[in-house]
């Protein structure tokens, strides 16, 4: 078998993609042909060296896929954690906040009324400095009478899911405010724009924990009260 013909089929004897013939030829040659024999050995030593090293970058590139995923697993449990860990939080401070109101005691509520032309308003303060007031407002359909309840909570609430009418004017010292708009003293002006002729039922009736304050509307309209 001529030299360059073998060293051709080399690669492919390698890689036992020869035909038995041909591998027989070239056995045959090699064993009267020292230089042929050497460059198969060269070339099967390459060969296992590159194959070698392509095992190695190809686990090295595993190992870095697993400390990335490895790493991307422990940030997502992390961040995971983290929001629910705040979620919780937060859900535990909401519901302290905004949902576990008590009705107040009266004794520590301040009720003040105060005229401004036609304008009155009804102010509950707080006399505890890290208390805050909220007064729910529910109108009676029977007659304007207003049922307007003390709620008391640790922080201020300007939540208006319960579609009640209340105000947090006087918030920021704790307290809650109710205004109410008048024509004279004997007609109340809506907050759809009626007006509404008072009579002597028409009343406010304020709601606390064991105490309940009735005001009729006609007087409120010249009232001046501090408690």
């Amino acid at each position: 078998m001529d030299h360059n013909v073998f060293k051709d089929l080399v690669p492919s004897y390698i890689e036992n993609l020869t035909s038995e013939e041909t591998n027989k030829l070239m056995e045959e040659h090699m064993e009267q042909c020292e230089e042929c024999r050497e460059y198969l050995e060269d070339m099967q030593e390459d060969l296992l060296t590159d194959r070698t090293n392509e095992q190695k970058d190809e686990k090295r590139n595993i190992d870095y896929l697993k400390k990335v995923r490895s790493k991307n697993r422990k940030k997502i449990f992390v961040i995971t954690g983290s929001l629910l860990a705040l979620f919780l939080v937060l859900a535990i401070g909401y519901h302290f906040l905004f949902v576990h109101m008590w009705i107040a005691d009266e004794s520590n509520v301040q009720t003040s009324i105060q005229q401004q032309d036609n304008t009155v308003t009804l102010t509950f303060q707080s006399k505890k400095d890290n208390r805050y007031l909220l007064a729910i407002e529910q109108q009676s359909s029977k007659n304007y009478t207003d049922l307007i309840n003390i709620y008391e909570n640790w922080n201020i609430l300007a939540d208006k899911k319960w579609n009640i009418h209340y105000e947090l004017a006087a918030a920021q010292q704790g307290g809650t405010d109710i205004t109410y708009t008048f024509i004279d003293e004997n007609t109340l002006l809506l907050d759809n724009g009626e007006e509404k002729k008072l009579t002597d039922d028409d009343k406010i009736e304020i709601q606390y924990k064991d105490h309940s304050e009735e005001i009729r509307l006609k007087d409120l309209y010249h009232a001046e009260k501090q408690n």
